[in-house]
């Protein structure tokens, strides 16, 4: 019989795993314990802690990976290597079942089990309309299934994954616009400093410089006096404060910066913002208005309003009438 995973108001079926297919004895496990776990409706929270598993429920995890043909790898530098293995074991089963990331507690994770994971628990695919929206479960996903303090490995390997989500998510938008004519990925080493795609336009065509959490000085790099923009989840809003800066973003090429309208930080969850929200309060708290570009529109924008300025442009079917004058 059934069960089901109440996250918000979606309702989600969890066979049960006498009804499931398993590859190995390594997921039968862990998705029978998991499923033992649950109550008939069970709000979509953690359930099992990694930390525990073993002890907990009697599972060995080394055991059941070797008759499952299943191994994995640790450097020698980990800080909890057994605790790190554990984890990579979970993983290996997470692959499967991404579903469940949410109800393993103290448990790293990949970029593209989380983004599985969001799209499961929302029941939709990434596009342009939704990223935000499932950068933002991404996020509270990780924040409930942490409840000690992360050692050095698990830290750092948090801050790679966060880093691969953001580019994930930002090259799936770009994925229905991408036909190799109007708008295209860069490859050639050559010119990829210049930008990671291009939309073709006039008087100069459109580059896109995506970076996933901070710009720094490699948004200014990508900037050669042709029309450009900056993308990405970028989490400090002072990056984007000085005014010589931004003139140097102007000079450099930039019509505008798209920056999140969702938090992406700790600190913003906490008080409830975001980079963009907090560029504005800075102006406004300033007393002066946003900067503009050199078609007088707005240089800072919501992330989220990406996807429809780009099909905006891509309308214009004809490349000799499509322009960048009014971006």
């Amino acid at each position: 019989m059934s069960k089901f995973l109440l996250y918000k108001n979606q309702k989600i079926e969890v066979l049960d795993p006498r009804k499931v297919t398993f590859s190995n004895i390594l997921h039968e496990k862990l998705y029978s314990t998991l499923f033992s776990e649950m109550t008939d409706i069970q709000n979509y929270e953690p359930l099992i802690d990694v930390d525990t598993i073993e002890r907990k429920f009697n599972l060995d995890l080394e055991d059941l990976s070797e008759k499952s043909n299943i191994s994995v790898s640790v450097s020698a530098k980990a800080t909890n290597s057994s605790r790190l293995r554990k984890q990579k074991q979970v993983l290996n089963f997470l692959k499967s079942f991404p579903l469940f990331l949410g109800t393993f507690r103290n448990m790293i994770t990949e970029a593209d089990i989380s983004i599985q994971n969001a799209e499961k628990l929302l029941d939709c695919s990434v596009d342009g309309t939704n990223f935000i929206k499932i950068k933002s479960v991404i996020d509270e996903i990780n924040r409930s299934k942490w409840d000690r303090d992360l050692d050095t490995s698990e830290r750092q390997s948090g801050v790679s994954v966060l880093g691969s989500i953001s580019e994930e998510l930002l090259n799936r938008v770009f994925q229905k616009f991408i036909d190799k004519q109007n708008f295209f990925k860069v490859n050639s080493s050559e010119v990829e400093s210049y930008g990671d795609f291009v939309l073709m336009c006039l008087p100069n065509n459109l580059w896109l410089s995506v970076k996933s959490n901070f710009g720094r000085e490699r948004l200014l790099a990508s900037g050669y006096s042709n029309d450009i923009i900056g993308v990405g989840f970028f989490q400090e809003a002072k990056e984007f404060f000085s005014d010589v800066r931004i003139r140097n973003f102007q000079r450099a090429g930039f019509l505008a910066m798209y920056c999140p309208d969702v938090s992406v930080s700790e600190e913003q969850m906490k008080d409830g913002t975001n980079t963009y929200q907090e560029i504005v309060d800075h102006y406004k708290n300033k007393g002066v208005d946003q900067p503009t570009n050199i078609n007088g529109r707005p240089f800072f924008r919501r992330l989220s309003e990406l996807d429809n300025d780009l099909t905006m442009l891509l309308v214009e079917k004809d490349i000799k009438k499509r322009t960048t004058v009014h971006f």
